[in-house]
């Protein structure tokens, strides 16, 4: 799920949440707090699957094809 998605899912979420609040629907409120915590579960899992990043700690590096060699 793409973050604009999820974002969007959260809100409706928390929208319901309030209106159930509001109204005094224990199973909506349930159910909503139940899709919020979803919603951030899967964008933070989601972050954690793709490549490892590459990281240095010094600038530039030999193995980068974007470098020019130095003569």
């Amino acid at each position: 799920m793409r973050s604009d998605a999820a974002a969007g899912v959260f809100v409706a979420a928390l929208v319901v949440l309030i209106v159930s609040v509001i109204k005094g629907w224990p199973l909506l409120i349930v159910l909503a707090v139940a899709v919020m915590v979803g919603t951030l579960a899967a964008t933070a899992r989601q972050r954690r699957t793709g490549p490892d990043p590459e990281v240095t700690l010094r600038p530039g590096g030999e193995g980068r094809p974007w470098r020019e060699p130095r003569d």
